[in-house]
């Protein structure tokens, strides 16, 4: 019997850690209150090893801060590095990594605030799984099954850079803060080319004549990325991490300064996978042996569904009295949860920003949370998937009407995926039996409900044979049957 390798990729959750980074930032002017901060991370590169992994970050902070006087804004990055451990890594595991802030907290020294900042990283790696696998043979009747399995993954990290002019609504006098947000409703892999287009979104907090104002301003992007050497039959599996924002304003002699050019800088994750499919045998015989079979149970994930869309979710939230919305700034959307139904997804999560508000004495703000249950169509969706869940921010308002009435537009992007079981056949172990026992005429009893292949296994003879002198026999059997047989001696 003929045994060949057969190599199935799985893709696992390998773990979850919080490692802290320390953040120093100078400023020109005394610290008296930091009114937000602001923390996107991504990791950027990874070292796998046998049962060990190392990743490589940049965190990007936004620092909203007054010197008792004005208001005005920081940007910084910052790198950290991790490792961790997992027997199912070795140096060909391709790994996928997400990061959320957990905590982050600031002391202040005169000009200085040092963040400690906490990040939670979950990691996911592609793991190959080799069995040797029964294939079929000339000399002995095999019953094949055709499986689907993942044949195939790759992890690339595209850079995506999206710019765009646009116009504030007010005079610009001093930049504070700039934050975005990219969600790709549409891709096609062509050529060595990535072709996104979707949603972008910057919010843009600034200075005008004196007056605090924060703008969000959505447009359309449409980009390309070099992809060489993603294979082009591959189906794919992208996010897209803004890693900063840029502003240049287009200052002019004449008045307003309204004009600026937003530069964003972004990472695209793409999970190149291709989907393959073999007949493995799962059960066989010989004409004068019997077989006694290990087998084993094979784990290879394939996708189930996915989808982008928006929804807007709104909040009440209690307001003290003197204080007036100003608006909010620093949002991020967690999603804590994501649970598979029949062609939907439930998703529940938080959205975390800082509230400023106007005061008689300045400015002064807050943390707020929007909590968020929400339902999103997805095709093909089981429940028997496993579904992960993305949500950007696009646009967050807050308004005084009697409490705080705050309202987020989200765009979710859901990937859903399913664990296969193949049971394969890894080794064999002969019993042959002698057939010149046996007589050359015989009438067999079977019995309703039995399969052909039942049948013929327990005869050790062909299908071809048994229909040969018994064809009026069904399969699988219709009521009980005598079935005669010829032996060949």
């Amino acid at each position: 019997m003929q045994f060949s390798n057969l190599t199935c990729l799985s893709r696992r959750f390998i773990g979850k850690l919080q490692t802290a980074e320390s953040v120093r930032i100078s400023v020109k002017t005394d610290i008296n209150e930091v009114l937000s901060v602001g923390v996107d991370s991504v990791v950027n590169s990874y070292e796998a090893s046998r049962g060990e992994v190392s990743f490589y970050g940049k965190t990007n902070v936004k620092l909203l801060y007054s010197d008792g006087t004005t208001v005005s804004g920081q940007s910084y990055n910052a790198d950290f590095t991790a490792t961790m451990q997992s027997d199912a890594l070795d140096t060909n595991s391709k790994l996928t990594f997400d990061v959320i802030t957990v905590d982050t907290k600031v002391d202040t020294s005169a000009n200085t605030a040092t963040l400690t900042i906490l990040l939670e990283v979950s990691a996911y790696a592609y793991v190959a799984e080799s069995v040797p696998c029964l294939d079929s043979s000339d000399d002995v009747f095999c019953k094949t099954e055709s499986i689907e399995y993942l044949q195939s993954a790759e992890i690339y990290q595209l850079p995506l850079a999206v710019d765009e002019e646009l116009n504030a609504a007010r005079n610009i006098t001093t930049v504070l803060l700039a934050e975005s947000k990219l969600c790709a409703t549409e891709y096609t892999l062509k050529e060595g080319v990535l072709h996104l287009s979707g949603d972008a979104t910057v919010r843009f907090t600034y200075v005008s004549d004196g007056v605090i104002v924060t703008e969000t301003l959505p447009f359309k992007f449409d980009r390309e990325s070099d992809a060489t050497g993603i294979d082009p039959d591959s189906q794919l599996r992208l996010n897209i991490f803004v890693k900063n924002t840029k502003i240049r304003l287009n200052i002019t002699e004449e008045e307003p300064n309204t004009a600026f050019s937003v530069e964003i800088a972004a990472i695209v994750r793409v999970e190149a996978t291709k989907i393959g499919s073999c007949d493995v045998v799962a059960d066989a015989y010989g004409a004068d042996c019997d077989y006694v079979f290990e087998r084993k149970s094979v784990v290879t994930t394939v996708p189930c569904g996915s989808t982008v869309e928006r929804k807007r979710i709104a909040s009440s939230l209690p307001l003290e009295s003197g204080k007036t919305p100003l608006a909010a700034i620093n949002a991020t959307a967690t999603v804590t949860q994501c649970t598979s139904f029949e062609r939907r997804a439930e998703i529940k999560g938080v959205v975390q920003a800082t509230a400023l508000y106007v005061t008689d004495a300045g400015t002064t703000s807050e943390q707020i949370e929007l909590p968020f249950v929400e339902t999103v169509n997805v095709d093909y969706l089981m429940p028997a998937c496993r579904s992960y869940a993305t949500a950007a921010v696009l646009d967050i308002t807050l308004r005084d009407a009697g409490n705080l009435q705050a309202e987020a537009e989200l765009c979710f992007t859901v990937e859903s995926e399913r664990d296969v079981i193949c049971p394969v056949i890894v080794a064999a172990d002969e019993q042959p039996f002698d057939k010149s026992a046996l007589p050359a005429i015989e009438v067999c009893l079977a019995h309703k409900g039995e399969t052909l292949w039942q049948l013929c296994k327990s005869l050790h003879m062909s299908e071809e044979d048994v229909l040969a002198t018994n064809p009026e026999i069904t399969n699988p059997l219709e009521a009980d049957a005598r079935i005669v047989i010829f032996n060949k001696i």
